[in-house]
Parts: structure tokens; sequence; C-alpha cells
């Protein structure tokens, strides 16, 4: 929605082609979705979460799309709502820090998972700051920081399997 407010092709593109492998994605893998004792919960919250997060976000752009407000205006917010979403989701793997620390393992870390967020984010900042874009380049710049300590954790804590 900001790559379509911003007028921004790149950004509008590139972001409806991830929403698509995105959905495709979670529609593959709910199923696979249960707790170790072969509860359906951890698949409850997360359908929960998925239809929490949609219809936030529905119900946003459908305020800003009746409303009279202008046009930039309703660039900075949906800027800000992008960036903040984007921001968790890059320091989502961290939230595992302190475990891979005290246990010297990094092996929850993905390693392919961090160079694709480390290659992405850096070349979504260099794009942002190029056309002079802080809600591309801001956000990304820190995702690329959260890629590096988690590709650092990675190095320095390689994970039991990786040091056997």
């Amino acid at each position: 929605a900001y790559g379509l407010v911003a007028q921004d092709p790149f950004v509008a593109l590139s972001n409806i082609l991830g929403c698509i492998a995105s959905i495709g994605y979670v529609v593959g893998l709910l199923p696979l979705m249960q707790g170790n004792d072969g509860s359906s919960s951890t698949l409850r919250r997360n359908q929960g979460v998925l239809l929490g997060g949609a219809s936030l976000s529905l119900c946003l752009w459908t305020y800003f799309a009746l409303s009279k407000m202008e046009l930039w205006k309703m660039a900075k917010a949906l800027g800000l709502f992008a960036s903040s979403l984007f921001l968790m989701f890059s320091a989502s793997p961290l939230s595992s820090i302190g475990s891979v620390v005290s246990n010297r393992d990094a092996s929850s870390i993905l390693a392919p998972l961090t160079i694709a967020q480390v290659v992405n984010t850096g070349l979504w900042s260099a794009y942002g700051l190029a056309v002079g874009d802080v809600f591309v380049w801001s956000p990304n710049m820190a995702g690329l920081v959260l890629g590096l300590i988690q590709l650092l954790l990675k190095i320095v804590f390689p994970g039991k399997k990786a040091s056997e």
C-alpha cells in the first residue's frame, strides 16, 4: 500500500509479488503447524495472528482509501506502519539471542534466511538512499544491522552440529 501511495513502482510491484509468495507460504505451512504434543494450539495461535494482522491492515487501508487525507500524509502513515512491521519481522530471529549466547549455539538461526535478509536489506537500503525515501532506507538499514548481528552470532556460535 505504501508503494502504491508513494507511486513507486519498484516498491509496489516487488511487495505485491512478496505478498503473494508469503500468502502461498503460509497457506502451505498452516496444515503442518502443531504443538510438540500434537495439539493444534500452535495452529490456532498462528491463524489468529494471521487473521488479526490481515484485518488490521485491511481496516487501515480502507480508512485511508475512504478518507479525505492528503496523499503525503497517507504515505507517511503507511510508511510508518510498514516500517514497524518490517522491523518486527527483521528482529524476530533475535528473540532467542539470550538462548543462543547462553547455550553457545546459534543453530536456531537459519543461515540461508539470514544471508537473504542481509542481501535484501542491503539492496533496498541502497535503493532507498538513491531515491531519497526514508521509509525504504531507514527500516532496511536497521534490518541490515539486525541481519549482520544474526550472522555474527552464527559465526561466533556455529551450533553443536557444525562444531562436531
